[in-house]
């Protein structure tokens, strides 16, 4: 027989275990979205992000990180036929994420806005930072491999285009 203060006891206990399990499983789920947000956008700190407003339009901080979202779905699976060299070349992006910095630009293409996201390395340690004013103006090379790459995003189709990385001299 349950007296009325047992049956407190055991519903206290049950909406205790309850909340337990509903706690442990939302400290799951949100472990589980930070973990599927690793790699680019968690390795580039945003210490090394920048909105640049020279161009046609301004990007939001929303559209920028949505922007990363998308690069590195699309790193972890690039077009498919793609080129050996740019397969090669993310490849190495890939396992130097950590050391990029980018700069989001707003374009127009084909009557379409478009971020254009700009990757560079940052300085070494010990290194003078050839681009002290990166912050304020497009970093612009010839050259240098999958350490300076360009990829546009496109946010009214969440999609990535024109993946290229610079060659080397």
């Amino acid at each position: 027989m349950c007296t009325p203060i047992r049956g407190l006891i055991l519903a206290s206990l049950i909406r205790s275990s309850t909340m337990k399990i509903i706690f442990a499983s939302v400290a799951f789920i949100l472990a589980l979205q930070a973990s599927a947000l690793g790699g680019i956008v968690s390795d580039i700190p945003q210490a090394n992000r920048v909105i640049l407003t020279s161009g046609a339009w301004t990007p939001s901080v929303e559209q920028t990180q949505k922007a990363l979202i998308a690069i590195q779905s699309f790193l972890e699976r690039p077009t498919p036929g793609g080129d050996q060299r740019s397969k090669g070349e993310i490849k190495d992006i890939i396992e130097n994420t950590k050391s990029y910095r980018v700069q989001f630009v707003g374009l127009i293409r084909l009557k379409r806005r478009v971020i254009w996201c700009n990757f560079f390395p940052v300085p070494r340690a010990g290194e003078k930072d050839e681009f002290e004013d990166w912050k304020h103006t497009v970093i612009e090379v010839n050259d240098g491999g999958y350490r300076y790459w360009q990829i546009d995003y496109d946010p009214g189709t969440g999609k990535c285009l024109h993946f290229w990385a610079n060659g080397i001299a």
